[in-house]
């Protein structure tokens, strides 16, 4: 997941790479000692990282738009905040200092998926945030 626009330039310009990577191995002739298969294996190889690259971008790029980001689970609501801010248009920074507190305090958060965060401040950033959470806690049936 693209956590911050760094990380979104990185993986643009990744994909640029390996977009160029796939129109050279289209052009260039077949190497000796290079089999027709094994060269469609690169090809799938490189088509495949490209696929994933280009959805997290359009992934990154949706939540611009969005309006209701998704958690099926308590297990993902660190990764429901980390969506919240980006919809929400703030940099790491800005939510640091609607917290109060140092932006390295939130890259470390989002890099660790608020791993060891207490449940305060997980409160603390989705007041900042401005984000409504509904929740059903459902009991598993006895046995």
């Amino acid at each position: 997941m693209i956590k911050n626009e760094r990380q979104y330039k990185i993986t643009r310009s990744e994909a640029d790479e390996v977009r160029v990577a796939i129109s050279e191995l289209e052009r260039a002739p077949l190497p000796e000692g290079l089999s027709a298969e094994m060269r469609e294996l690169q090809m799938q190889a490189l088509s495949g990282t490209l696929g994933d690259f280009e959805a997290e971008l359009a992934d990154f790029d949706a939540l611009h738009d969005a309006t209701l980001i998704e958690a099926t689970g308590i297990g993902e609501f660190p990764t429901a905040l980390i969506r919240a801010r980006i919809a929400r248009g703030l940099t790491q920074r800005e939510l640091a200092d609607r917290l109060g507190i140092a932006e390295q305090s939130i890259q470390r958060y989002e890099a660790g998926d608020y791993a060891g965060v207490s449940f305060a401040r997980l409160v603390e950033i989705a007041e900042a945030l401005a984000v409504t959470v509904h929740y059903d806690v459902r009991l598993a049936s006895a046995s």
